[in-house]
This record gives C-alpha cells, structure tokens and sequence, in this order.
C-alpha cells in the first residue's frame, strides 16, 4: 500500500507516522466497509481522540488504497454516526468529531423502539440505573445539584394536577438525581429511556399517582442530603418496583380489554 503525504499538511501520516501504522488496503465485504471498521478499530484502540486530524478526503483515499468515490462512502457513513466531522477551509479536512451525549442518548432511544424492546424489559432498565444513580447521587451530589432537586421538585408540586406537564417535570426530577450521580454514562441511558417511557407514563398518570410521586420525591432528596447511598438505593427501588407493577398491569387490564 501507498504511503501518500498529506498535501494540506498534518492529518495521521504526520500524526502517527507511515499510513501503514494504522491502515490496510480493504479486504472485507466492501472497501468502504473495510475503511469503516479500521477507523473505528483504531478508535477504539486509543489511538485516535476528538479533534484529532484525519486528513483530506484526497489523502486518505491514497493511504487506505481506495478510490476517492469509496473514500466518500466511508466517511459519509462516519460522519451520519457522529465518529468524524467534515471542516470546509484552508483549515479544513476530515478531524475526529467531538463526543455529544445528547446524540448517543437519541440514538439509543430510536433503536429500542425500532428493536421492539418490551414494556417489562424498559421498566426493568430504568430501575436498574436508577438505582445505581440515587445511590452514587446521595454519595456526590453538590449544592447545585441539591438546588436543582428542590426546584424540580417544587415544579412537579405545582403541576400535580395536569398529567402531561407532571409527567415530564417527574422525568425531569428523576432526570436531575441521575445527573447528581455524576455519571454521563447513566445520565445517557436515562435519557434514552425517558424518550420511550414518557408516553407510557402519561397514560398512568393521575392527581393521585401524582401526590404520591411527589411524596417520594421529597423523601429521595432527604436521603441525597443526608448521604445515605443505601436508603436512596432502597427507596428508589421500592418505588420503581411498585411502578412497574401498576404499569404492567394496567397494560394486561388493556390487552385483556382488546
């Protein structure tokens, strides 16, 4: 394989060394997918960080050993996935894209919809991280989390009377206790799980499925103050778990009904 210069300066040859460091001519199904899994192989593997210059479309075709119309392929799909980034200029080129939770967080979502991921087994996620979340939460949570707890909570009290706008400020509550653990891979994956649940949620909803949301909420931030990982863990668990209960049976009482 060619070790092709980079004409607009910088990019992995320069970066790393010889093209053939982190490439190989395409061998797999199809050239574009044999540049696909090398770049994201090399990911992986550390080598590559956000930012980090790839080169031009030009130069990266001549390093892999493909046309420029493969090389298109390949970094169009790269780039529908969030892995590169395209810069126009003199400036410009083809860098690692800069991670974005909020895209990982709706991607996650729209697969398990298109997956068809079942009502019990959503339910059964949500308890798992929210577990682990109140208890982390209770650990390290910062007044500015505890302020932000409040003020969700405040938002639910007023809105215990209208269903829909309960249901995103009690998202939104659960939402805060997941971002006071300080772990962005639960807070991703919650907010994944409320885009699929919150249809579900309203449904159920009700002023006195309400009133006893809000009476659990006060008592989950009383544990977060008082650093209590274990009483926020048992009483998150306790309350999804009697959520899940009603959910999945209200749902049985539906499909017996049809």
């Amino acid at each position: 394989m060619q070790k092709a210069p980079d004409a607009e300066g910088g990019g992995l040859a320069q970066m790393v060394g010889p093209a053939e460091r982190l490439w190989s001519s395409g061998k797999q199904t199809t050239l574009s997918a044999s540049v696909i899994d090398q770049i994201r192989t090399v990911l992986f593997a550390g080598r590559l960080a956000p930012g980090d210059r790839l080169g031009s479309e030009a130069s990266l075709a001549l390093q892999f050993g493909v046309s420029r119309m493969t090389m298109r392929d390949a970094l169009r799909s790269l780039q529908a996935s969030g892995v590169i980034e395209v810069k126009v200029g003199i400036k410009g080129g083809i860098f690692v894209a800069e991670g974005n939770s909020e895209r990982l967080a709706e991607t996650i979502a729209i697969q398990l919809k298109l997956i068809g991921i079942s009502t019990e087994e959503l339910l059964d996620t949500q308890i798992a991280i929210e577990v682990m979340a109140a208890g982390l939460a209770a650990s390290n949570a910062t007044s500015a989390d505890i302020k932000a707890l409040h003020e969700a909570l405040g938002e639910a009290e007023r809105l215990i009377d209208d269903a829909e706008e309960f249901t995103w400020a009690a998202i939104n509550f659960h939402g805060c206790v997941v971002a006071a653990s300080h772990n962005r891979v639960l807070a991703a994956q919650f907010r994944a799980l409320s885009h699929v649940l919150m249809p579900l949620y309203v449904r159920g909803s009700s002023p006195e499925v309400a009133r006893r949301a809000v009476a659990f909420q006060r008592a989950l931030i009383a544990c977060i103050e008082a650093r209590e990982p274990d009483a926020a863990r048992n009483l998150v668990y306790g309350r999804l778990q009697f959520v899940k209960s009603r959910q999945l049976g209200d749902l049985a009482k539906a499909e017996a009904g049809d």
